[in-house]
């Protein structure tokens, strides 16, 4: 995958269909060392095999297919740009994919359209608590979809409206924070 933000979407659908009902996607700028982290944690039901197993080409836990290419393709794009990728257990109690990787490596993939990824997410699962942090040194900014849907009024979920005003949010935070892409 030519962007990170398609390894995001491939690791958010994965929580999903593991029962995550909350996914935290984080993208994390640290200047000063120049890294960029991301983090896709969530509240499913884990990770039942050991890392190196979850990350071959050849394990999968689906019965329609005999690959599972998803954490393998990010684990090694991560890794061609000098980064590391860890698995572990999520503060929500599901799983937890970090990648750490310089901003400047030749071979780092652009961020890509996070926000229209993310807008994606909202509006194929709207029952989905989708959290955005976005950090840049030590300035946060934290989208929820569920904060998103309360400040627009919603009375009846639009998933829709809800989706559109997230997308806005993530790219007003995106803008602000000035993100590298």
């Amino acid at each position: 995958m030519r962007e990170l933000s398609l390894h995001i979407l491939d690791l958010v659908e994965n929580a999903v269909k593991a029962g995550a009902s909350v996914v935290t996607v984080s993208v994390f700028q640290i200047r000063g060392l120049g890294l960029l982290e991301v983090a896709v944690e969530d509240n499913g039901k884990g990770l039942e095999v050991p890392q190196d197993v979850a990350t071959d080409p050849f394990y999968t836990t689906s019965t329609l297919k005999k690959t599972g290419l998803g954490l393998s393709l990010f684990k090694g794009g991560v890794e061609r740009s000098g980064g590391s990728m860890v698995l572990s257990t999520s503060p929500l109690g599901g799983l937890s994919v970090r990648a750490t990787m310089p901003m400047t490596h030749v071979d780092r993939s652009p961020l890509g359209d996070l926000a229209g990824t993310l807008f994606s997410v909202v509006c194929a699962n709207p029952e989905l608590e989708l959290v955005c942090r976005l950090r840049v040194d030590g300035r946060e900014i934290e989208v929820t979809r569920s904060a998103v849907g309360k400040k627009r009024d919603m009375k009846t979920e639009n998933g829709i409206a809800v989706a559109k005003a997230y997308y806005e949010k993530i790219r007003e935070g995106m803008n602000t924070l000035d993100i590298t892409q």
